[in-house]
């Protein structure tokens, strides 16, 4: 029997015959990597780092015996291996040293849907995203009784999920011998030992998922220095000992166990999509895609192919996907890089299609829809739940999940106002702030977010400008940087073309299923290279595509050229002086401010990005131009032609306000007792060149904002 110096005491090993040469064999290894050092140097700056880490690979490579050991009996080897740690110290050091062990091999790292019986009390690796994670609170390792009767004072070592108390007070050791049903215990907290904890929830990669599939997700318990790393969003991954918990229903217990990880190494993965693996194959096929002139023109066509036209729609789909660069600027602050779209349109024009097709085909997509989704879905929510125990819990939402990804958010018009609120921050600054039940927490949102929403009717009204029929808040509007309308209105020959489009299609989509039957007429359409066939297949597969933007976005940081700084520059001055020198209607209105400049320098980098180019030129300024344009055409194009911001922002048109300032002044100025008639005011309207009709709609909007009121019916007043 082997008595060994350990954290809390002596481990004495009388179990395991061949602990002793475990722990000669971590002692070897010590020797080997010359970590006596460097042990004694953390030992030096305790309690600030209380942990040594190690790499899986380094012990493999010195003893594989020992590696092998970890992997099978991890409790018993990692406290052998802290033992060895403790050894290594001066006696008089009161330093309680972790070993923490990281970087297992690929076969160790287990996917959270797989893991099953046979890796319980394995040492293993799992990655994800964290969900939810509780507050830091101490936790009782080894609790300290006093006997009421005799005042003898024992230690008990405890469970980790239940309190344990002595049931006699040991005679043998200096004590009364009594039981606990004689005398009482005292908990001394003074005297017991305390370690900080944590749990966490940890759910797969949004990405890894088949279609259908909802994440696994898989519970976390942390102690001592790994406490307080990590917030909701964060992917990580996490090394430890996978063990399980008795279910029970009352206080029956039952044969099915819950599973949880014991932490005992936590990685960050901060790259962009790192956790996407690529191969040198994948990365030669990039850089081979990268090379073709047509590149932008294939990405676009690979964008939802069963779906006909949207063309400006698509290509801005495909900048949305590689993103601009996020920049940080000398004082600290920050630059966003991501894109944020937004889609208005009538019913059945496919913006749930496209939503859905984006958020499988980004590298790292979410979907969820408005209508259904809470402030706290969408961000980030503080809530007591039976996972925290009790204890409040900090949770992530889809746009904290999403970070350095794609949120795809359907039916926004029907989120509450308070909703919408919750995301103007996270679309911005693209951080959540948190502050509720004693937490404080910022989390990182940096995500591209592709909208969709119906008009206020439902559908649009011809003869009403657009940009009031969009149902969302000006502070949210403003936070995208184009918004498209998507109308259904009757075209013949487009109608042809769509339902020739829709109808083929379908075909396919027949002929697929039809071959269970024994049906070969879509196989030798497909040999043959039909033009129906090649129009609904993407030009670049989605899984090949997926990859190459995760490898554009991690390699390639385009940087303005001149020649593209000054595209961009004569844009946004000379549109701004066009209007600012156009006389009458809409003369002085602002066409474009300095959130459509940044939307355009973003932009301008994405479609560098296509084609992994370090430096933007004055074709991709033209391009980022060209979609500003198209959508500005939408919604912010005047009927005097000229283009005014403010319909984008919500506010409506500066030649629109200054219609509504001129009305509220002739009833001021023709007023009787602060009154006039509306048929006085329709008389007077016409000598300003404003219709009958046109006046009724501003009276109505005037109205709504608070600025008149009718004191009669007919009659007007000034508030």
């Amino acid at each position: 029997m082997v008595t060994i110096p350990g954290m809390y005491g002596s481990l004495t090993m009388e179990r395991y015959m061949d602990d002793e040469t475990a722990y000669q064999l971590w002692l070897d290894f010590f020797s080997v990597t010359d970590m006596s050092t460097r042990i004694k140097s953390i030992a030096d700056k305790y309690p600030e780092i209380r942990s040594v880490e190690i790499n899986f690979s380094d012990i493999y490579r010195v003893n594989g015996d020992l590696a092998e050991s970890v992997l099978d009996r991890p409790e018993m080897m990692i406290r052998l291996g802290e033992s060895a740690v403790h050894s290594l110290l001066d006696p008089d050091q009161r330093v309680v040293i972790n070993l923490r062990i990281r970087d297992l091999f690929k076969n160790d790292k287990i996917p959270i849907r797989d893991l099953r019986a046979e890796n319980l009390s394995k040492f293993i690796s799992i990655e994800g995203i964290v969900r939810k994670v509780t507050e830091v609170r101490p936790k009782l390792l080894i609790g300290v009784f006093s006997c009421s009767s005799c005042g003898f004072k024992q230690e008990i070592e405890q469970d980790p999920f239940h309190f344990k108390e002595p049931l006699e007070c040991p005679k043998d050791e200096g004590g009364c011998g009594k039981r606990a049903g004689s005398t009482t215990f005292r908990f001394n907290i003074a005297d017991s030992i305390f370690i900080d904890s944590q749990k966490i929830e940890v759910q797969e990669f949004p990405e890894g998922l088949r279609g259908g599939d909802q994440p696994q997700r898989i519970s976390i318990m942390l102690e001592d220095d790994l406490c307080g790393k990590v917030a909701p969003g964060d992917r990580i991954s996490v090394t430890g000992v996978l063990k399980a918990k008795q279910r029970k229903e009352g206080q029956v217990k039952g044969t099915v166990f819950d599973i949880y990880l014991f932490g005992n190494c936590i990685d960050s993965n901060d790259q962009v999509y790192d956790d996407m693996e690529l191969t040198n194959e994948d990365i030669e096929e990039a850089q081979k895609l990268a090379k073709d002139m047509h590149i932008f023109t294939k990405i676009k066509s690979s964008i939802a192919p069963s779906i006909f036209g949207l063309d400006h729609i698509k290509e801005s789909l495909a900048l949305q996907l590689f993103g601009g660069v996020a920049k940080e600027y000398p004082d600290g602050s920050r630059g966003r890089g991501d894109i944020h779209l937004l889609l208005v349109g009538d019913p059945g024009t496919a913006k749930s299609q496209l939503l859905t097709y984006m958020s499988t085909l980004a590298p790292r997509g979410i979907f969820t829809s408005g209508k259904s989704a809470s402030a706290a879905g969408l961000t980030a929510a503080v809530v007591k739940d039976d996972f925290g125990e009790g204890r409040y819990t900090l949770e992530a939402g889809v746009m904290v999940l999403a970070d350095m990804g794609l949120a795809c958010i359907d039916e926004m018009d029907k989120m509450t106002e308070s909703d919408r609120s919750a995301m103007h921050e996270a679309m911005e600054q693209q951080t959540v702030s948190i502050a509720k039940a004693g937490i404080q927490a910022t989390l990182q949102s940096r995500c591209s977010v592709l909208g969709a929403a119906n008009p206020k009717q439902g559908r649009f009204r011809m003869g009403q400008p657009k940009h009031e029929q969009i149902n969302l808040p000006p502070p949210l509007r403003s936070r995208f940087d184009l918004i498209f309308t998507m109308t259904d209105e009757p075209r013949v020959e487009e109608d042809r073309k769509l339902a020739k489009a829709v109808l083929e299609m379908h075909w396919l989509g027949e002929l697929k299923m039809s071959e269970a039957t024994g049906d070969t007429r879509l196989k030798r359409m497909i040999e043959e290279g039909s033009d129906i066939v090649d129009r609904a297949m993407p030009v670049i597969e989605a899984e090949k595509l997926r990859k190459y933007v995760a490898y554009a976005r991690r390699v390639c940081f385009p940087v303005l050229s001149d020649e593209a700084r000054q595209e961009i520059m004569d844009f946004y001055v000379n549109l701004r002086a066009e209007n600012a020198s156009f006389g009458g209607e809409g003369g002085g209105s602002v066409a474009l401010t300095a959130r459509q400049l940044e939307a355009l320098v973003r932009m301008a980098e994405a479609s560098a990005r296509t084609r992994l180019a370090q430096t933007v030129s004055r074709q991709d300024a033209r391009t980022a131009i060209e979609l500003m344009r198209y959508s500005l055409r939408d919604i912010a194009l005047t009927d005097s032609g000229t283009y005014d911001i403010d319909g984008v922002m919500g506010s409506g048109f500066k030649s629109q306000k200054d219609r509504m300032y001129d009305i509220v002044r002739l009833i001021k100025e023709q007023s009787r007792d602060g009154r006039i008639k509306r048929k006085d005011l329709v008389i007077h309207a016409a000598e300003l060149n404003i219709e009958e009709r046109e006046l009724d709609n501003y009276l109505r909007k005037l109205q709504d904002e608070g600025a008149i009121f009718e004191p009669r019916s007919g009659e007007y007043s000034v508030l």
